[in-house]
């Protein structure tokens, strides 16, 4: 990953996860962008390409989770 989306320059911890962050997500790997500080990090231009580009590579279901929501960005087909 580029180095601008280090957690402390982007606000956000991206992770490959066993499941999903949703209680009623699925089990199965997917990949979750956490933020650690707030959910306006997601509005940033590193948080908004990284989710592109996972959403791009299109083999995993991708999560937008924060401490209050968790939001499916992209599921595969």
């Amino acid at each position: 990953m580029p180095d601008e989306l280090r957690p402390d320059r982007s606000g956000v911890v991206f992770a490959l996860e066993k499941r999903s962050p949703d209680a009623a997500g699925h089990e199965g790997a997917c990949i979750v962008g956490r933020s650690v500080e707030g959910e306006h990090v997601f509005e940033g231009w590193a948080a908004t390409e990284a989710f592109a580009m996972f959403k791009r590579e299109g083999s995993l279901p991708v999560w937008q989770a924060s401490d209050r929501f968790a939001a499916l960005m992209y599921s595969p087909k």
